[in-house]
């Protein structure tokens, strides 16, 4: 089942265009980023530093919705994607599975 998910949600600065492929179509912000900036070890001190700074990246993306839809629903368990951290997903994905619980018994 696909998970939509609300852009407010994981964005909290304005929309700010990184740049465009050949085509014109938006490039994703952390295309130029160390990928090892996404995936901290651990959630504690210097990481949670980590965390932050990759959010920022994810916050001035135009794919962050994407991003943060095709993570849950590949079931990425390690990094930050879409603006949302390891935690912060799995917690996500608890309340919606909660609302589909609520819906399905009303």
């Amino acid at each position: 089942m696909k998970m939509r998910v609300s852009v407010a949600l994981v964005r909290s600065h304005a929309y700010v265009p990184v740049s465009t492929d050949a085509i014109g179509r938006p490039r994703a912000a952390c295309v130029d980023e160390d990928p090892e900036l996404f995936f901290p070890i651990g959630d504690t001190g210097l990481a949670l530093l980590q965390i932050e700074e990759a959010k920022a990246v994810c916050r001035r993306c135009p794919l962050i919705e994407s991003c943060l839809e095709g993570a849950l629903e590949r079931g990425e368990a390690a990094g930050v994607w879409g603006g949302l951290s390891e935690k912060e997903r799995r917690s996500l994905k608890r309340r919606e599975a909660r609302k589909r619980a609520a819906a399905a018994s009303a």
